[in-house]
């Protein structure tokens, strides 16, 4: 009957620990795709920002194409979207609402080429050597990007994203304390046990290891729990993130899950060392006054 309420104690123990530990990694989950989400949002704005490269009248036509190929095999090119001087002329007139030719005698838009940039270029100092690149070309007349708005832009992208990084980091080191905590209460019963097998001449990493496995089992449940809840949290809150949130991107559930079973793993197996180490470290007569 005493042997079944000790497993029975033994369990709950275990147990409870994995539930407490499976909402820190909740929490972890929500932050790790808050930070994706907003890592995507910022290279999205980055990349539909353009430069502008304009056509000398006397190019020919199959100058201009022949630049349109250079330009995008170069690496900092997302896209390239070419826009001819009667194409521009069409646009010009829906927005004036007139057509300007009643003024003027030619069309004096050039054909251009807009080059929406790779988010790793997005910002002034690429461009501008890229636009210095451009402007060496004969049959290039100008090139034109928006540089306040692209350092506005870097700027405070900058910003958000220091805040998602030390909300993360604080999230992820109050994580560590409560698991921290949780491991050391879970091994705290087994101190006297820890201390015996020292005492018959078991090396340390002996009795470490069997520790270390209940640790990392422990972490790998709680994460398969906290994943749990992810799934339960997307599909809930379904109809009030799909218009933020890409539910069919894979890579954002990879990143949550890599970033749950990572952190359950490594943290529990940390703490669980730190634990046993406390344990090892201290005399029979200490183990009592803990």
């Amino acid at each position: 009957m005493a042997k079944n309420v000790a497993k029975y104690k033994i369990l709950n123990s275990r147990l409870t620990s994995t539930i407490s530990i499976s909402m820190v990694l909740f929490l972890l989950g929500i932050i790790s795709m808050f930070v994706y989400i907003g890592e995507r949002l910022s290279t999205h704005i980055k990349e539909n920002l353009s430069v502008t490269v304009e056509i000398k009248d006397f190019a020919m036509p199959n100058e201009t194409a022949a630049l349109g190929d250079s330009i995008k095999k170069l690496p900092y090119t997302k896209k390239l979207v070419f826009t001819s001087k009667e194409t521009a002329l069409e646009h010009l007139k829906e927005e004036m609402g007139e057509d300007p030719m009643k003024l003027i005698s030619h069309n004096p838009l050039p054909d251009s080429y807009d080059i929406y940039l790779n988010s790793q270029y997005a910002n002034n100092d690429s461009i501008l050597f890229i636009a210095k690149s451009l402007k060496s070309i004969p049959i290039v007349s100008k090139v034109d990007y928006q540089k306040n708005l692209i350092h506005e832009l870097n700027y405070n992208l900058t910003r958000i994203s220091a805040v998602f990084i030390v909300i993360a980091l604080t999230l992820l080191l109050i994580s560590f304390v409560l698991i921290n905590n949780t491991m050391r209460l879970l091994i705290y019963s087994n101190r006297f046990i820890i201390n015996t097998m020292k005492l018959v001449g078991a090396t340390k990493w002996f009795i470490r290891r069997p520790y270390l496995w209940q640790g990392i089992l422990i972490g790998i449940g709680a994460s398969v729990l906290a994943c749990l809840y992810m799934a339960a949290f997307f599909y809930f809150s379904y109809p009030n993130i799909c218009l933020y949130i890409d539910l069919n991107d894979m890579n954002l559930y990879t990143v949550i899950a890599v970033t749950i079973f990572t952190s359950g793993i490594l943290i529990t197996a940390f703490a669980t060392l730190l634990a046993t180490n406390k344990y090892l470290r201290h005399e029979t007569n200490d183990l009592y006054f803990i």
